[in-house]
C-alpha cells in the first residue's frame, strides 16, 4: 500500500493513505522509522510502500488490497 508521510512541527509523523487526506495516524519519531528504516532521517514528508499487515495495523480493518 502506498503512504504518504509528513514530519510535524514538533518531530512526529503524520501517515496518510495514498488518495486520502482525510484519514491518517500520527506516529512518533520511533515508531515511523521502525515502519519505514528506508527513510532518511533528513526527510520532512515523502512516499513510501508498507505491506497491507502493517497498513491494516495503522489504519484499521477496512484497508484492501489493490
Amino acid at each position: 500500500m502506498n503512504v504518504y508521510y509528513r514530519k510535524t512541527v514538533v518531530g512526529w509523523w503524520n501517515i496518510y493513505p495514498a488518495g486520502s487526506d482525510a484519514q491518517f495516524v500520527n506516529l512518533s519519531p520511533e515508531e515511523f522509522f521502525t515502519l519505514l528504516p528506508q527513510v532518511s532521517r533528513k526527510a520532512f514528508a515523502g512516499c513510501a510502500d508498507i505491506n497491507l499487515k502493517a497498513a491494516r495495523e495503522l489504519f484499521g480493518e477496512e484497508v484492501r488490497s489493490a
